[in-house]
């Protein structure tokens, strides 16, 4: 009799938990693939002439902090970038937010997590400054596949994320969706987003966005 209850018991306890993924799933999805979501970065959220152009000193940086399982880093050794992380929301226009500084980095925080296991990081970042100095994303176009780049979380952990693609659209064809979205079906992702193309001052944007898409390695 004891038996047959912990059987019953032991089934209830696997059938919960399959429960539970299946509707943790389902819900990730319709959030990631819903209208609202894929119309985030329809325009720039911060004007250039907003963006202040000084950098952080490495005390600066090093004393940073996040939650343990928060994005606090973001290096990639080939183009020399080792910027801070602040978490992003949505401004009311529906733009994603982005730092005020051209040397730190933005992470849409309603996003994915370093290390989860659905859904893909979403970081932005400035090409350059108020005054037209380069700021920290104004090589990432130059990236090439297989090149890497890190997330250092709150707690120290870092994840390494390897380069799978590098585009440049119009800013009215970005595709939300496929930035909230890994583009290794299976491991998780890192996406990258800047300013590129042509600077229209009447628009006060810039006409292209580039994008760099990275599946994560370890």
């Amino acid at each position: 009799m004891a038996k047959t209850r912990r059987s019953i018991i032991r089934r209830i306890l696997f059938w919960l938990a399959v429960t539970i993924v299946v509707v943790t799933t389902v819900a990730a999805w319709l959030y990631y693939t819903s209208p609202k979501t894929q119309q985030l970065i329809s325009q720039p959220a911060v004007k250039k002439a907003d963006v202040d152009g000084t950098q952080k000193t490495p005390e600066q940086k090093a004393a940073y902090s996040v939650p343990p399982a928060h994005p606090r880093q973001l290096i990639i050794d080939s183009l020399n970038i080792s910027a801070n992380v602040l978490p992003m929301g949505v401004l009311k226009s529906g733009a994603l937010d982005a730092p005020k500084t051209a040397w730190d980095v933005g992470w849409y925080n309603a996003g994915a997590l370093p290390g989860s296991s659905y859904g893909a990081l979403l970081i932005d970042g400035h090409v350059n400054d108020s005054l037209d100095r380069p700021g920290v994303f104004a090589r990432i176009g130059t990236l090439k596949k297989g090149d890497i780049l890190k997330i250092q979380r709150g707690d120290g952990a870092e994840f390494s994320y390897s380069v799978q693609l590098v585009e440049q659209k119009p800013t009215n064809q970005v595709d939300m969706n496929k930035l909230l979205t890994p583009i290794t079906e299976g491991k998780s992702g890192l996406n990258l987003i800047t300013c590129g193309g042509t600077y229209n001052a009447q628009k006060k944007t810039y006409d292209d966005r580039i994008l760099v898409y990275a599946q994560q390695t370890n």
